[in-house]
C-alpha cells in the first residue's frame, strides 16, 4: 500500500466554508473509518472545543453532515467530543467506494493547517489527489518512505509556506529583490517570526542535504 502526507496551510483554506466551520473548535482529529452508508464515507472524530461548542447533529456544510454526537468529556479547559460525520458521495465519499483507499490517523483540522494522509492502491490515490486539488490549495504533498511512514519530517507546513514565498519573491537572489520587512508583510506575519522560521527551514533543509551526501 502507497501512502502520502497532503498539506494545506491555513491561509490558504481561510475562506472555504469548511474550514471556517471546522475552525471554530481547537482541532478535528480523525479516529477511524466507521461505514459506507448511501455512498456516504462515515468516520469518526474527535472534536476538541473550549466552549464545548460542536456543531449539533444535522449540521452540514460543503458535503460534510455531523451525524451523532456519541459521547462528551471535559478536561482541564477543554471539551471532547466523539462524532460521527458523513462525507457525501459526491465530494469525498466517491473516492472509497472500491474500498482501496483509507483515510489513515495523523488526517486533522488545527489553526496549523489541514493534514490529510491516506493510503490505497495508487492509481486511486492519483485520482483523489488530483480532484483534492481541484477543490482546494494544496500548499505539499509528501509520500510515505519505507517502513518510516509519514511523521512529519523536514520543515514545517509554516516554514515550508515561508520559504517558497521567500523563493519566489527573490530572497535568494544575488542581490536580494526583496527584504524581511517584505516578506513579513506578504505573510502576515512579525519580521522576528520570518527570520526565524527562514533560518529554522534553511537549517532542516542543509542537514536533510548534508545527511543525504555522507
Amino acid at each position: 500500500m502507497r501512502a502520502v502526507r497532503v498539506e494545506c496551510a491555513i491561509p490558504s483554506i481561510e475562506h472555504d466554508p469548511r474550514a471556517r466551520a471546522a475552525l471554530q473548535a481547537v482541532s478535528w482529529d480523525y479516529r477511524g473509518v466507521l461505514d459506507q452508508v448511501d455512498g456516504n464515507l462515515r468516520v469518526m472524530c474527535e472534536c476538541i472545543t473550549t466552549d464545548a461548542g460542536c456543531p449539533s447533529p444535522g449540521f452540514s456544510v460543503g458535503g460534510i453532515t455531523v451525524v451523532e454526537i456519541i459521547e462528551e468529556w471535559s478536561t482541564d479547559y477543554l471539551t471532547h467530543h466523539l462524532v460521527i460525520l458523513d462525507f457525501d458521495s459526491d465530494f469525498l465519499g466517491r473516492f472509497f467506494h472500491s474500498r482501496d483507499l483509507t483515510l489513515l490517523a495523523g488526517s486533522n483540522i488545527t489553526s496549523s493547517g489541514l493534514i490529510i494522509q491516506v493510503a490505497g492502491r495508487q492509481a486511486s490515490l492519483v485520482s483523489f489527489l488530483n480532484a483534492l486539488r481541484r477543490a482546494i490549495p494544496v500548499d505539499r504533498i509528501t509520500k510515505a518512505k519505507d517502513s518510516e511512514g509519514i511523521v512529519q519530517k523536514g520543515p514545517t507546513l509554516q516554514q515550508y509556506r515561508i520559504i517558497k514565498i521567500a523563493h519566489r519573491q527573490g530572497w535568494y537572489e544575488v542581490p536580494k529583490k526583496i527584504s524581511i520587512r517584505g516578506l513579513a508583510s506578504k505573510l502576515g506575519l512579525s519580521k522576528s517570526t520570518v527570520a526565524e522560521q527562514l533560518v529554522k527551514a534553511e537549517s532542516e533543509i542543509v542537514g536533510g542535504f548534508l545527511k543525504k551526501s555522507r
